[in-house]
């Protein structure tokens, strides 16, 4: 769906005005609900890490304290956030925890930390760690982009809609049930019922976007040769008892 068709069905659904254009449109009413679902797009953007906007980052650590810089993190175009326990020393093969807060780390700076359980803090923009990590040595993480809906065809990502074609990556009927919540709570209707239904798709998508291994599967219940009946994942394929 797009800009223009998700505003159309915030329309139907309130019983508001449906403007012919919204993006370029200087009309109130156009200008109000193209505010209205970016608001609701950037909020689900820092709701929850959505598989659809999660990328990789990886760069050679530059031997200092400083690990990444807030230009080097501006570079990357679309930072959002660091998914937790993705943050990893690939050298040394050794999580990189954190962030860890003001407390810890001038606490970290008053002894001699030397440790392979290196952690990291943002401060003033930029990621620092402790104990610095060694110069070349590759680093990565996983973060969440900023970047929730596309032009159209997939020509390029961006954190707001600005044309009318732009196209959602998040969940269109998502973005509609919050957007008709927040239009109705703004005009000073009646909007509780929006907001369970925002909320219960919401919860839905969650429970539906976040697959794991660790899932309960109905063959963990019936056969001992499934992946997951004892809990661990096997090493290899024979140790599944080559059901698979």
């Amino acid at each position: 769906m797009t800009l223009l068709t998700i505003a159309d069905a915030v329309a139907d659904e309130t019983k508001g005005p449906k403007p012919a254009t919204i993006a370029s449109n200087t009309d109130p009413a156009a200008e109000n609900i193209l505010r209205l679902i970016n608001k609701v797009g950037k909020r689900l953007q820092k709701a929850y890490a959505w598989n659809i906007l999660t990328k990789e980052h990886s760069f050679t650590a530059p031997g200092v304290e400083t690990l990444l810089s807030a230009a080097a993190i501006a570079a990357i175009g679309d930072f959002g956030r660091i998914i937790p326990e993705t943050f990893w020393d690939r050298g040394s093969n050794n999580l990189i925890s954190g962030p860890i807060d003001a407390v810890e780390w001038q606490g970290l700076k008053v002894q001699t930390y030397s440790s392979q359980n290196k952690k990291y803090r943002y401060r003033g923009g930029d990621i620092i760690t402790s104990p610095r990590i060694d110069s070349g040595v590759t680093c990565a993480f996983e973060y969440v982009s900023i970047n929730w809906c596309d032009i159209a065809a997939g020509s390029g990502e961006k954190a707001a809609f600005t044309i009318d074609t732009d196209v959602a990556l998040i969940d269109e009927e998502l973005i509609i049930y919050g957007s008709v919540f927040e239009w109705l709570d703004n005009e000073g209707q009646p909007s509780g019922n929006a907001a369970r239904k925002y909320k219960d798709h919401f919860d839905l998508l969650i429970k539906a976007d976040n697959m794991n291994a660790k899932v309960l599967t109905a063959g963990d219940i019936f056969s001992q040769n499934t992946r997951h009946f004892t809990g661990d994942p096997k090493a290899s394929r024979a140790s599944y008892g080559g059901d698979f």
